[in-house]
């Protein structure tokens, strides 16, 4: 009987996978102008991996989609009519879906599949609007060690992953734990700085033309002997003085606030979840805000590993 019910769970599932790789046909020019939103991976059924899971959609008429994930909504942006991430998963099942709206309009599309991965005891996910902010997870560890972008693995397993295929810190970002320890988990947040609305690339594109006129100046006579070379040299001065102010620019705050939602997700997908939310506003200027801290005695883990 066990092996009836297994096989007609499965044909289910993977009848659900063909139906979801059916109604992935990518859109058309044509219908580009009204608002669409086609998610083609993951597909329905059963997706394999370890903690994460890649998630591809084309989106119509929109800039910026809402995508949620188990619950959890957070904006990501829409480039080139593609929203393309790394999410988190649960081991079992997990739903996904992604939303945009315009002038009173919406259009959605949603997943739910079964994800055969790791197991995890905690997640911490870090959320925030999708404007070209460069907002850094932290989370500090009981035993005192913090993982963050420049620590991204710890000797307790720890690990930070990033949403956004575009850089570290734009988008959000998640925090996983495959044992938790009993202690104090501090989430905390750095607001690193702002793209003045010119888009995550400027910045490499900025540093690249500093490069190249300092070389282009490392090159002509730090003397000039002629009126031509006088002239190229205070045009790259000038070049180079433009490029360093731009990069400034880029790194400087260009709002007050920003809105940071964080959740914390203990036992995902068992008897003993629980979750744990909070919300702060973090000021742009480079300060490292805590956002909240979740206290983890060993009765809980005893609890919710004996059950397993």
């Amino acid at each position: 009987m066990d092996r009836i019910f297994f096989a007609v769970v499965v044909g289910v599932l993977l009848s659900a996978s063909a139906l979801g790789d059916a109604q992935t046909a990518p859109i058309q020019a044509s219908e580009r102008d009204a608002l669409e939103v086609r998610i083609l991976s993951p597909h329905a059924g059963i997706v394999d991996g370890e903690h994460t899971f890649s998630f591809h959609a084309e989106v119509a008429g929109a800039d910026v989609a809402v995508l949620t994930l188990n619950g959890i909504s957070f904006e990501v942006p829409v480039n080139d009519g593609r929203v393309e991430q790394e999410l988190v998963a649960s081991p079992g099942n997990n739903r996904v879906a992604l939303r945009v709206s315009k002038e009173g309009e919406s259009a959605e599309d949603s997943r739910t599949f079964f994800f055969r991965g790791a197991a995890v005891e905690l997640i911490v996910l870090l959320s925030f609007p999708a404007n070209g902010e460069i907002i850094d997870l932290w989370v500090r560890e009981p035993g005192g060690e913090t993982c963050k972008w420049d620590h991204r693995a710890t000797e307790s397993g720890g690990a930070l992953l990033d949403f956004s295929s575009s850089a570290i810190g734009f988008g959000s970002q998640a925090y996983v734990l495959d044992e938790v320890r009993p202690g104090r988990f501090r989430v905390k947040v750095h607001y690193w700085g702002g793209t003045a609305g010119e888009g995550p690339y400027v910045r490499d594109d900025l540093l690249r033309r500093l490069d190249t006129v300092e070389a282009r100046l490392a090159a002509l006579p730090t003397t000039p002997s002629s009126a031509s070379e006088r002239v190229e040299r205070a045009e790259a001065e000038q070049e180079r003085q433009r490029t360093v102010a731009r990069l400034d620019e880029w790194a400087r705050p260009h709002a007050p606030q920003t809105p940071v939602h964080a959740e914390v997700v203990l036992f995902p997908s068992t008897a003993h979840e629980r979750r744990f939310r909070f919300d702060v506003v973090a000021d742009r200027v480079g300060r490292l805000t805590t956002v909240g801290e979740v206290e983890i005695d060993a009765a809980m883990i005893e609890a919710a590993r004996r059950s397993l």
